[in-house]
């Protein structure tokens, strides 16, 4: 398996990592800070499943040969990126949550991609050994 221009992705999954451990020691401190309301709220957490999406869709792009659809990916990841974290700012009822489904549904995709592209390769690997 070759992987093509992997820099984009790589930069995007570094960032998105940072963030999410930014998002987890901010969580930390506020249980240290409130620990009467820890138990008592019911806290959604995406942080952490937003990170394996973007890292499995970042791992796609890279495996993906320079095209339309890399480029696709590519918009994706960005739109996932700034949409999630920048959904603040835009007025639309639970739009983070439409980023983070978004974001879900690509990254199985992705993930179910990524294991056929593996099959492949090894099943071309084994097949080229038995006719030698």
């Amino acid at each position: 398996m070759k992987i093509y221009k992997p820099v984009f992705s790589i930069i995007i999954i570094l960032i998105q990592l940072i963030l999410s451990l930014k998002d987890y020691y901010g969580l930390q401190e506020w249980r240290k800070a409130n620990p009467e309301l820890d138990g008592l709220i019911n806290l959604v957490i995406h942080y952490d499943t937003l990170f394996l999406f973007v890292l499995s869709i970042g791992i796609f792009e890279m495996l993906t040969k320079p095209s339309l659809n890399k480029r696709l990916i590519r918009i994706f990841l960005v739109i996932i990126f700034f949409g999630y974290h920048f959904s603040g700012l835009i007025p639309i009822k639970d739009f983070k949550y439409g980023i983070y489904n978004t974001a879900w549904f690509l990254g199985f995709s992705a993930f179910v991609l990524i294991l056929a592209k593996i099959s492949k390769y090894i099943i071309e690997k084994i097949t080229s050994r038995k006719l030698k």
